[in-house]
């Protein structure tokens, strides 16, 4: 639930030396403990797909961070040039049991749930495309800087392929962009390039890609400023029903999730996209 990040307030923390890396396979992190600031990196190349392993991996990252005193604002980003994160793994939902997509869409759950209610100032470095679950992560926090570079991409363009975004997806976009942007882009599974991102508010601001470091810690600072009780307090308010509403379905969207999912027609398009993909390479 939602309020779990009060509690592991409570909790004694988790110490590490200043500016300490904990490195696992596919995120590295880093914090700075003068400044307060972690830095999480997607490295599991090529596109820094979500796979099960790739969500449980952020998740422990995440409420490790989250267990620290010393640690008050995450930045994400990615260590793959070109793309911040390609979104939920194709693999992980093609031809698998019944069992395996449960625990896949528990942990895309927990992903969101631990990402969109954290209590750390959370600011996304999107420094490389970023369409559906990648678009996700970047929309979960609290503000977007995105490279200036039209070549770079972010949308939910889920029903490009067929699939239909979730309501919790749906209702993240919603809160960012506005009802009429997010009901037009969702319809076509935009892709928006950086400059038409930044146009309907999808990112905060375009930066060129050697300024993306600094104007990242400039805006972290900024955030860091005021007292975290207040601006944790504000932002639970902002979100909590929508938090809550995928608490209060999580069972039931598991279940919807499975059975779109496992329908033929759905697993044929996405075999049909993933031979697509090896073509490409």
């Amino acid at each position: 639930p939602p309020a779990w990040g009060r509690a592991a307030r409570q909790r004694p923390s988790l110490l590490l030396t200043p500016c300490r890396a904990f490195s696992n396979n596919k995120i590295m992190v880093e914090l700075d403990e003068s400044s307060g600031v972690a830095t999480m990196k997607f490295k599991s190349p090529p596109v820094n797909s979500l796979s099960l392993d790739f969500l449980t991996e952020f998740c422990i990252s995440l409420e490790k961070l989250e267990n620290n005193r010393a640690c008050r604002g995450v930045i994400i980003t990615s260590a793959v040039p070109r793309i911040f994160s390609s979104g939920l793994d194709i693999t992980e939902m093609c031809g698998k049991s019944t069992e395996h997509y449960v625990e896949f869409w528990r942990a895309v759950q927990e992903m969101w749930l631990r990402l969109y209610g954290s209590n750390m100032v959370t600011v996304a470095a999107v420094n490389g495309s970023s369409p559906a679950g990648g678009c996700l992560m970047a929309l979960s926090c609290d503000y977007r800087i995105m490279v200036e570079n039209p070549k770079f991409s972010i949308g939910l363009n889920e029903a490009q392929l067929g699939i239909v975004a979730p309501f919790w997806f749906k209702d993240t976009f919603v809160n960012v962009v506005g009802h009429r942007v997010a009901e037009r882009s969702l319809q076509l599974g935009s892709l928006h390039p950086a400059p038409e991102a930044l146009k309907f508010g999808l990112v905060d601001e375009l930066v060129p890609e050697e300024k993306l470091q600094e104007k990242t810690g400039a805006v972290m600072a900024q955030w860091l400023a005021l007292p975290d009780h207040a601006r944790q307090l504000t932002k639970s308010m902002m979100r909590k029903a929508v938090l809550d509403r995928l608490v209060a379905h999580r069972e039931e969207d598991i279940q919807n999730f499975i059975s779109f999912i496992s329908k033929e027609s759905i697993q044929k398009s996405l075999r049909m996209y993933m031979e697509m993909l090896k073509k490409k390479k």
